[in-house]
C-alpha cells in the first residue's frame, strides 16, 4: 500500500525522519505551512470527474450521474493521511481573523462552508483516508461529559458523518504502569461520534487499522473513511504504522 501523508503540525516525526517515512509509506511526507498551499496541492493532485453509471430499479434502468475525486495522470495512491485535520482547520481560521485577532460573525459561516466543502471533496477520493483530529472534552451542568472533535466552529458536530469508522483513542494504564493504547468504536453517551459501520468491530481494540481495513474488505466497501479523535500522545499519529501491512514487506 502507498500511502501519502499531509503533516500539518510535525507530528510525523513520531513515526521517523522523512526518509524512512517515504520508505515506509511510498511518497514524501508532505508539510503545507498555510491552508492555501493545502488546498494548491490536492488540487494538483486530484481532478473530479463526472460519470454517468446505470442502475436498475425493477425493470427500468436509471442513468444515474457519479462525482469522484480521482488522482491526475494515473498516480496511484492508496491511503491519504492527514495529520491532523484539527490543524488544518486552524490554518484555515488564521487567514479570516483580523489585525485584532477577532473573527466577524459572516466569516464563522466561511469557516463551516469551507470545511464542510473540502471534507466533501477529500471523502470522495477513492482508496483509504485517515483523518486526525485532536479532541476536547465538554462538561455539561448535569454532570455528564462528552469528548469532541477539536475543530472551531459548528463543523465539529458533524464531522463524523462524512467517515464510515470514527475511532477515540484511549490509555489504559497497567498496575505495573505499562500503557496500553486501545481505540473506542462504539458510540457512548461520553464518546458521542463513535461508529463501525461494518459492526464487525469490537467496542474497545488494539490500534491496528489492518483489522479495520480488513473489516471493510469483508463488508465490500469500496473505499474505507477512517476518522480517529484523540488528545496528543494517544496513538494518533504513531498507529498509521500498522496501514501497511508487514506481510507485504
Amino acid at each position: 500500500m502507498k500511502c501519502l501523508m499531509f503533516d500539518l503540525e510535525r507530528g510525523s516525526q513520531t513515526i521517523g525522519s522523512p526518509d524512512s517515512i517515504q520508505k515506509l509509506f511510498g511518497f514524501p511526507v508532505l508539510a503545507p505551512s498555510t491552508f492555501e498551499q493545502f488546498k494548491k496541492i490536492i488540487a494538483d493532485l486530484y481532478t473530479v470527474q463526472k460519470s454517468i453509471k446505470k442502475v436498475k430499479v425493477g425493470t427500468l434502468e436509471i442513468d444515474q450521474e457519479v462525482l469522484e475525486t480521482v488522482p491526475k495522470n494515473g498516480t496511484k495512491i492508496d491511503a491519504l493521511i492527514l495529520d491532523t485535520f484539527s490543524e488544518l482547520s486552524k490554518k484555515y481560521q488564521r487567514s479570516l481573523v483580523n489585525k485584532d485577532g477577532r473573527m466577524k460573525m459572516q466569516d464563522w459561516g466561511k469557516l463551516k462552508n469551507t470545511l464542510d466543502m473540502l471534507l466533501e471533496f477529500i471523502t470522495r477520493i477513492p482508496g483509504v483516508l485517515v483523518m486526525n483530529v485532536h479532541s476536547k472534552l465538554k462538561e455539561f451542568d448535569d454532570g455528564t461529559s462528552k469528548v469532541l472533535p477539536y475543530i472551531d466552529g459548528s463543523t465539529k458536530e458533524d464531522i463524523s458523518k462524512w467517515f464510515d469508522f470514527v475511532f477515540y483513542t484511549r490509555t489504559i494504564t497497567a498496575p505495573n504502569g505499562d500503557s496500553k493504547y486501545v481505540w473506542q468504536t462504539r458510540h457512548t453517551e461520553k464518546y458521542d461520534h463513535a461508529k463501525d459501520r461494518t459492526d464487525l468491530l469490537p467496542s474497545e481494540m488494539p490500534q491496528d487499522f489492518q483489522a479495520v481495513l480488513d473489516a471493510a474488505k469483508k463488508k465490500g466497501f469500496e473505499s474505507c473513511k477512517i476518522l480517529i479523535i484523540g488528545s496528543p500522545g494517544s496513538g494518533k499519529t504513531w498507529s498509521l504504522k500498522t496501514l501497511i501491512n508487514k506481510k507485504d514487506n
